[in-house]
């Protein structure tokens, strides 16, 4: 039916939004009951909170005409719709001439000037660039020398924050897209992308997903590694290498689309990041007990954090030194104030932020030391997936640079994990894994949702698997999905983090399900997809469509009030992409479900006022 955008608009929120918000919410307390008038005279009765909202996106998006199907949709297929038709595309970006002053924005740091950092080896790259911004006096092009980078270079850059352009196709005249977290982000996340990338393959968005593999490559080639994100005072760190899994999973799903060069380009880019970056014992190996820890190679405090971040660990040391906190701050970063122990401090911190933790108590003072869980597991994956995408599509042996690659030796690599696993990470007595402090040779028995990733990877026998999931998952899973950590002792002091309990988030529940399943706990894979699962369609029915971030799994709740807010939970009229992992949680979560957790939660929609 054809309607009066404007005038429907003005009379639908007038009615139904009483709070002022631009949505229509459980919160509105509006009569819950609109009638829609088309143009020829026709009508349209919604009732209900959920249905009212989703009235209201599909008036926004619109462009005068209303189709009544799209309003009367059931969550599930709703959320759906959503994605594959609005929300991916709102969350894309792509570094091109309409985009690049928009995407040089970053609300975190702040220059007269905006850089835009470019490969001096990228000379495609550079031409395009250039061109695109001759007629932006106010960006300036800084070309970037291959890594390594010098402390010099790295506080120059420091100085002149910027963005890392991203791969340009020569053939296409234009950069390749990518898809950001949501909300504030203009930049490309590392280990978000993977996440995002296994929500963009179950929509076959295939251009997106290898667009984002292709810029991962790009990063580790001319940046030495998979970046935190595409931002200049990223360049010291990367974040968890889920690069290879997500070759293995993008190439295995479009090998008919793919020449099988095009795999070996990509392989022979994820056999350099595991023996440059992962493998490389000055940074990220313990090379006595053959595990991996995370390491940032920056110094001092991370400067992309928020005004006060820092405060609770400053304000011990600015009593120290007898100053102010402010002064502290502004003095330990001139090198006025030298302290050894903040300095350890923040080598911990920064690591803790290349885990992608960024906070949790689990790793708060301590991440350096720690061999991980989480990173072991994925590093098995890793060696597991080269070797099985070599014996699968190079049974000759894959040659790169000057080597001879087979899968038996990257499965001995495997083996040589797996065996330092079960030594250093698994404990017997409690039945789990857990991370191991290499400086203190103790584990660290803190109950956290990284502890069952070895089922995701396949790193440990079915014995070990039923131990883990009966020591680990009931002191995890909530109401609404497995928390990250089980509750924090009230002896530990500090701020509320983002990564404790009682908050949950996408990547844990993603690959606790996958990991579950993988070794046979249906049941338990359905519980814990359908807590989380349902604790997010209900935020959709109830809140206008809304996926942020990250939830309170206690409580079962978006409101939340801790670290950096919650990315996604505030919008005018229909989500702004809602959040990438997040996303991809729902579509992969619903696949996880039985015939009765849908239809379960397709009756909220006429459950809820």
């Amino acid at each position: 039916m054809r309607i009066n955008k404007a005038e429907t608009l003005k009379n639908l929120l007038a009615q139904e939004d009483t709070d002022g918000s631009n949505t229509i919410t459980v919160d509105d307390k509006g009569p819950k009951h609109f009638v829609v008038t088309g143009e020829n005279g026709e009508t349209l009765e919604v009732k209900g909170t959920y249905y009212l909202a989703n009235l209201l996106q599909e008036v926004w998006l619109g462009n005068g005409g209303l189709n009544p199907d799209n309003v009367r949709m059931k969550p599930l297929e709703r959320v759906d719709y959503l994605m594959r038709t609005h929300y991916w595309r709102t969350l894309s970006r792509r570094m091109d001439a309409d985009n690049i002053l928009a995407t040089l924005t970053d609300e975190k740091r702040s220059s007269d000037k905006a850089y835009l950092y470019v490969p001096a080896a990228d000379a495609d790259g550079l031409e395009y660039y250039r061109r695109i911004t001759a007629a932006h006096p106010q960006i300036e092009i800084i070309e970037l020398p291959a890594p390594p980078f010098s402390d010099g270079l790295l506080a120059e850059i420091d100085e002149k924050p910027g963005l890392l352009a991203l791969k340009y196709d020569k053939a296409a005249d234009a950069p390749l897209p990518y898809v950001v977290p949501g909300g504030r982000f203009n930049e490309m996340y590392g280990w978000d992308s993977y996440f995002i990338a296994l929500g963009l393959m179950a929509h076959d968005q295939y251009d997106l997903a290898k667009g984002m593999l292709e810029n991962t490559s790009y990063q580790i080639k001319y940046y030495g590694k998979m970046l935190n994100a595409n931002r200049s005072y990223y360049l010291t760190r990367s974040q968890p290498p889920f690069y290879t899994p997500y070759l293995s999973a993008f190439y295995r799903r479009y090998a008919e689309r793919l020449p099988q060069s095009w795999l070996a380009e990509h392989l022979a880019v994820a056999i350099d990041e595991y023996q440059n970056v992962w493998m490389n014992p000055q940074t990220h190996l313990f090379a006595d007990i053959g595990l991996n820890r995370y390491f940032d190679e920056g110094r001092g405090r991370p400067k992309e954090t928020e005004p006060g971040h820092f405060n609770f660990i400053l304000q011990q040391y600015a009593a120290k030194h007898g100053v102010s906190i402010e002064e502290m701050e502004r003095a330990y970063d001139a090198g006025e104030i030298k302290d050894a122990g903040l300095d350890r401090y923040f080598v911990h911190d920064r690591a803790m932020r290349e885990s992608g933790h960024d906070t949790t108590t689990r790793l708060d003072d301590v991440c350096a030391d720690t061999a991980c869980v989480d990173l072991n597991a994925i590093m098995y994956r890793i060696e597991t997936d080269i070797a099985a995408l070599i014996a699968d599509y190079f049974p000759q042996g894959f040659a790169h640079n000057g080597t001879q690659h087979t899968a038996d030796i990257w499965q001995a690599k495997a083996k040589a994990r797996y065996d330092a696993v079960q030594q250093y990470l698994w404990n017997e007595a409690d039945g789990t894994f857990y991370d191991y402090n290499a400086a203190a040779k103790t584990q660290n028995r803190f109950v956290s949702a990284t502890n069952l990733l070895p089922l995701w990877a396949g790193l440990c026998s079915q014995e070990q698997a039923e131990r883990t999931v009966k020591s680990q998952l009931g002191a995890l899973l909530c109401a609404g999905g497995i928390a990250s950590t089980a509750p924090i002792s009230a002896e530990i002091r500090g701020p509320e983090r983002q990564w404790d309990y009682p908050y949950g988030w996408a990547p844990h529940q993603i690959l606790i399900w996958e990991g579950l399943q993988r070794y046979g706990f249906e049941r338990e894979m359905h519980e814990a997809a359908y807590a989380w699962v349902q604790m997010i369609v209900r935020a959709t029915v109830e809140y206008n469509g809304l996926i942020p971030e990250k939830f309170n799994v206690v409580k079962g709740s978006h409101k939340t009030d801790v670290e950096y807010g919650n990315v996604g939970a505030v919008f005018d009229y229909v989500p702004a992409g809602g959040f990438g992992w997040t996303n991809a949680s729902v579509i992969l979560g619903i696949a996880k479900l039985t015939d009765g957790q849908k239809a379960g939660l397709n009756a909220l929609a006429d459950s809820t006022p």
